[in-house]
């Protein structure tokens, strides 16, 4: 993947403009955010990088995965079984938020290795 950011800038506005209320426009995101319209805008052409809590707000409004934004991000399945079992007795809720913590730290990870020289990887 040539740049991380480009990505995730394109799965912003992919999410944006296929929002089920009809397309959602970057002023009208940035307000459901609390943030201002050219962040959306820089974010999408990949100008500004968010911050992995961007991301996890961006995730929760458009009720996707984290790890929507990261292409590269792999289930490891005896991982998740492990998860699964030692998570057994928890609701519904309170299951969802284990598993956007686990991949949040996933996404912040990435942004991190992203953020590094290519010789340092």
């Amino acid at each position: 993947m040539a740049n991380i950011y480009n990505h995730i800038g394109e799965t912003i506005q992919r999410l944006r403009t296929n929002w089920p209320e009809g397309k959602l426009s970057q002023e009208g995101l940035a307000e459901k955010l609390g943030t201002a319209a050219n962040t959306v805008s820089r974010w999408e052409t990949g100008t500004y990088k968010p911050t992995a809590e961007d991301l996890d707000k961006l995730a929760r409004l458009f009720r996707v995965s984290i790890t929507v934004f990261f292409p590269d991000l792999q289930h490891d399945d005896k991982r998740i079984a492990a998860l699964t079992s030692a998570t057994g007795g928890l609701d519904n809720d309170d299951f969802e938020e284990v598993v956007r913590y686990a991949e949040f730290r996933k996404a912040r990870q990435a942004l991190e290795k992203a953020k590094r020289p290519k010789s340092k990887r």
